[in-house]
């Protein structure tokens, strides 16, 4: 979907929706361990920017 000025806000979150559930299958389809990976990846992210680790 392009996002134009015809989209409503409803549009741009089922996109958004749609690519992470897309990212997350790719992510499950490339690694037996795509929890594992994605937490701490995600660890990593929050320790940049919150300076806080959610899985502890």
């Amino acid at each position: 979907m392009q996002i134009t000025s015809d989209n409503t806000w409803d549009d741009v979150r089922s996109e958004l929706c749609d690519v992470v559930i897309t990212a997350l299958i790719a992510l499950h389809t490339l690694t037996p361990d795509a929890r594992e990976v994605f937490m701490a990846h995600l660890a990593g992210v929050t320790e940049r920017s919150l300076g806080a680790d959610p899985t502890r």
